[in-house]
């Protein structure tokens, strides 16, 4: 099987990445994994991360401080911006293409002639799995697809908990309050092992805690056991004096946006937890977060698509770049996107260049601009495709922010990158 014909078969399966719907029960799933000699016992050192902002940059600087140490590090995240193998990567390079397919080929029999038996985002989890297995890695850092007690990564017992900020997203399927969100997210909590536990509202940390009592298992919050500050921030550099169990010290990540401070805290507190000491974050990066894709213009692509994490990309612009700057702006209809707007309408770029992404779920940009019209704000103009906004943008603009959907951060980058090559 050749790797464009794994990637088809991949795509014929469900995928709840683009359409509504979500598992009921992990139960199948582990029944699947038998098959193939429940690869979830066999990783070494498992980390899971659940949440609703951070996790994908958590897992990051946790894979990248672990590497800092000479360990070799299994890393699956999602979504992908550009290639599918971006998800499942050691030691920072993506799964070979050869292995992907090969990988896929074993478990098509499994899976053909059943329709809807199993899901990308399960497929892929176990593709990770064993590839890491292969791989013999040290640690196998695994982020939660959507919420957590019936995420697939949620069959792993895993050596560490790591929570991060918790907040309203995927209503429809977590539930509509934060304390059922909240408690969709905690549920991976199955042993006596540490809980590392992120800024939460008070409701979403009784929760976290009820549940870790259970089991018997400590809770290391950020707020509690850190100190933390922001030394220095540019467009493509955050330094962090922090302060954690073991002795002071300082972090520098070289990408911008000063939201990361939290995450490297969090991320720094975890290691710390696990025993570890004297790492750093200088190699991470983290694609798809405050990532500069151009220099000149300058262009950077966010994945941003709540209300919280929308704010804290305003926050980081405004400080590092101010007002005179263009969006491009896309998002899917199932957010919360008035109130992404009104945020946008109150930092008041220069212009907003609103477009949609090839997702199915993508929100129409006619109703984007007369949303934005609502609100009172003119400067807005539409594009039917995400490579049409990007061109409109570069002729206007020497400073331009894409963001609302790692779909549209994807797309912008990938046709950046088709049309001028890399940075």
């Amino acid at each position: 099987m050749e790797f464009k014909e794994a990637v088809s078969f991949l795509y014929s399966l469900i995928d709840y990445e683009k359409k509504k719907g979500y598992v009921q029960s992990l139960d199948e799933y582990r029944n699947f994994l038998e098959k193939f000699d429940n690869p979830q016992h066999k990783l070494k050192n498992p980390i899971l991360i659940v949440g609703t902002k951070g996790k994908g940059s958590t897992a990051h600087l946790l894979a990248g401080g672990l590497q800092s140490l000479g360990y070799k590090v299994g890393l699956y995240t999602s979504p992908h911006l550009i290639d599918i193998r971006e998800r499942i990567k050691v030691n920072s390079q993506k799964i070979p293409e050869e292995k992907f397919a090969k990988y896929i080929c074993e478990l098509k029999p499994y899976i053909e002639g059943k329709r809807g038996i199993r899901t990308v985002f399960e497929t892929l989890t176990l593709v990770a799995f064993l590839y890491f297995i292969e791989e013999n890695t040290d640690f196998a850092i695994l982020e939660a697809g959507l919420g957590g007690r019936l995420d697939a990564t949620n069959v792993v017992n895993q050596l560490l908990t790591v929570i991060t900020n918790i907040s309203y997203d995927h209503m429809e399927i977590l539930g509509n309050t934060l304390t059922k969100i909240a408690w969709e997210k905690a549920m991976v909590i199955k042993n006596s092992n540490p809980v590392i536990v992120g800024n939460q509202h008070p409701q979403v940390y009784r929760v976290i805690q009820k549940i870790a009592d259970e089991h018997g298992a400590r809770v290391y919050t950020l707020s509690k056991f850190t100190k933390y500050k922001i030394l220095d921030y540019e467009v493509d550099k955050i330094v962090v004096e922090y302060k954690g169990i073991r002795k002071p010290c300082k972090f520098i990540l070289n990408q911008g946006g000063v939201f990361q401070a939290k995450n490297i805290a969090l991320s720094a507190l975890a290691l710390e937890v696990l025993g570890h000491e004297n790492f750093n974050f200088e190699s991470v990066r983290i694609e798809g977060r405050f990532e500069i894709i151009s220099r000149n213009p300058l262009i950077i692509i966010d994945g941003a698509h709540n209300v919280i994490s929308a704010k804290r990309l305003l926050t980081s612009i405004s400080k590092l770049l101010g007002k005179e700057v263009t969006f491009i702006f896309g998002i899917n209809s199932d957010k919360e996107v008035q109130k992404i707007v009104g945020e946008i309408v109150k930092f008041n770029p220069k212009e907003v260049i609103v477009t949609r992404s090839s997702s199915p779920r993508a929100e129409d940009p006619e109703r984007l601009e007369v949303l934005f019209k609502q609100f009172n704000y003119q400067k807005v103009v539409k594009c039917d495709k995400a490579e049409f906004a990007l061109s409109k943008a570069i002729v206007n603009s020497k400073k331009i922010i894409a963001f609302g959907s790692f779909y549209l951060a994807g797309e912008i980058k990938d046709a950046y990158q088709r049309k001028f090559g890399g940075i």
